[in-house]
């Protein structure tokens, strides 16, 4: 290298790097013992001057002039320790070339980096768990390896630091993780214990956890259900006796006391459930009890009500299901008996109307029944007959009208034949039968006119023009109508009667 090249390099300093592990801290079997203190005020002191190397120091260095070969260089807190002739003298250092000296550098970030590593996971260990028996060894390895480390920094042997650190590192994290699940298995462990009611069993699985991670809240969770474990064991055991003796509500009330003391109780959903399940099953049975008696009463409307709470309470129950076909047989039988009993009572007092209604009813439960459907071909015979000549007698006017009268004749032909006949129908019959004989006989009848209106007759015809004209009429109502021209027609409604006096009809007024 030419005079020229090396002006151009400035030369590199060592940095002066804080050590944690000079001094070897001891484990206390529970972990956290009189070396607590040593620990935390070491890591604090490692911290404080990990900062000053990572910050203060490059900074002085790069504004401090080119420095001297023979300028002593700060020791570390750990290295001053250590004859100072077991490190290379800075003119050492300052006679390496700059690219060995970059490599130097670097090699020191690593160590550093490493070293920053262990003392993360070593607070990390600290504040998650206690080192007990379980990992004692496996931290003293890992302190061990870290000293080791400091020794090489120190003598600045820095490839060889950082493997000691990164083994240091490696080892806690190991540590960290056989610690997590050696936790985690003794959880389990617990959890299966309460869950068979093992009580020392769990007792052994919580203490394992409890020196591990006394703070963590599932061991005082465990630890607290473990306390209560005698109360539960004796009252599953009082519930389940209850159970047997179907003792439902009592054997609720006390699965409830355990679900109060210890919600997490293994089987104590599928027990409430059961007591559940048979509160329900008595309930179904005495409904089930009082839904046939009530039925062999003959209350229906009461069994039918208990069947269907039962198909509430336990819907598609066969037992409930047959009990409400039997309800409608036997409710129908006797709505049928009923039925037919004033179906036959209002035919008996002529009341044909409501007995064929009657019938109808039945017919509606089921149509085939041969009784109903007789009873009202019957009723309704009886019926349209009586109305028939309900409506000659109403209006016997209209017998005037051949046509009429010779239908009102045939209805009377009818109801004569009709069987059985009671008293309305025989009382119908004869008055129809004395108004067809009155209407049967033509009277004499004297119409009278001013021989120059046209008179119609109805059921008659054109009479044509006259001042009087007798005729031979038959009983009943006529309509008289006469018209003439420039006179304004007129229309008259006459009753045939006998011994009848004349009718007059002529046109007066004018158009």
């Amino acid at each position: 290298m030419t005079d020229d090249m090396a002006d151009d390099f400035s030369p590199i300093r060592p940095k002066s790097v804080p050590l944690s592990h000079g001094v070897e801290t001891p484990v206390a079997e529970s972990g956290r013992g009189a070396s607590l203190l040593t620990w935390g005020l070491a890591l604090l002191l490692a911290a404080g001057l990990l900062g000053a190397v990572f910050f203060l120091v490059p900074a002085w260095l790069e504004s401090r002039p080119a420095p001297r070969p023979d300028v002593t260089r700060t020791a570390a807190p750990a290295a001053a320790a250590q004859p100072q002739a077991g490190r290379p003298s800075a003119a050492a250092d300052d006679a390496l070339p700059p690219f060995q000296q970059l490599q130097r550098e670097q090699a020191r970030e690593q160590a550093q980096e490493q070293l920053a590593r262990f003392v993360e996971l070593q607070i990390q260990l600290e504040d998650q768990m206690q080192v007990g028996d379980w990992g004692a060894d496996a931290y003293e390895r890992a302190t061990s390896l870290a000293a080791a480390g400091d020794e090489e920094f120190v003598r600045e042997r820095f490839a060889e630091a950082v493997a000691s650190y990164r083994q240091a590192a490696d080892a806690l994290e190991q540590l960290i993780d056989r610690g997590r699940q050696t936790l985690e298995d003794a959880l389990t462990r617990g959890a299966a214990a309460l869950a068979e009611r093992r009580r020392d069993d769990a007792r052994a699985a919580f203490d394992l956890a409890a020196t591990i991670a006394p703070e963590d809240p599932r061991v005082a969770a465990g630890q607290a259900r473990l306390e209560l474990l005698p109360e539960i064991i004796e009252l599953m055991r009082r519930a389940r006796n209850q159970e047997l003796a179907e003792d439902w509500s009592a054997a609720y009330d006390t699965y409830e006391r355990v679900r109060q003391l210890d919600p997490a109780s293994v089987g104590l959903d599928e027990a409430l459930a059961r007591v559940e399940a048979g509160r329900r099953q008595t309930r179904i049975q005495t409904l089930l009890s009082r839904a046939f008696a009530e039925l062999d009463d003959g209350r229906f409307d009461a069994a039918r009500a208990a069947f269907r709470q039962v198909l509430d309470l336990e819907p598609g129950n066969a037992v409930a299901e047959g009990g409400l076909e039997q309800v409608a047989k036997q409710a129908d039988v006797a709505r049928i008996n009923a039925l037919r009993d004033r179906a036959e009572a209002a035919a008996a007092a002529g009341r044909w109307g409501d007995a064929a209604d009657l019938y109808g009813q039945v017919l509606g439960l089921d149509p085939t029944i041969q009784f109903a459907q007789a009873g009202r071909a019957e009723a309704e015979a009886q019926a349209r007959t009586q109305a028939a000549l309900a409506r000659i007698l109403e209006r016997p006017d209209r017998l005037s009208s051949d046509k009429l009268y010779r239908e009102a004749r045939e209805i009377l032909d009818r109801a004569e034949q009709l069987r059985p006949r009671g008293e309305a129908l025989a009382r119908q019959i004869a008055d129809v039968r004395e108004t067809l004989e009155v209407y049967a006989n033509p009277v004499p009848v004297v119409l009278r006119s001013d021989n120059r209106t046209e008179i119609t007759l109805s059921t008659v015809g054109a009479l044509g023009s006259f001042e009087e004209k007798r005729l031979e009429l038959r009983p009943g109502a006529y309509t008289v109508v006469g018209s003439r021209d420039g006179c304004r027609d007129v229309r008259e409604q006459i009753v045939v009667r006998p011994n009848m006096g004349p009718v007059d009809i002529r046109c007066t007024e004018t158009l």
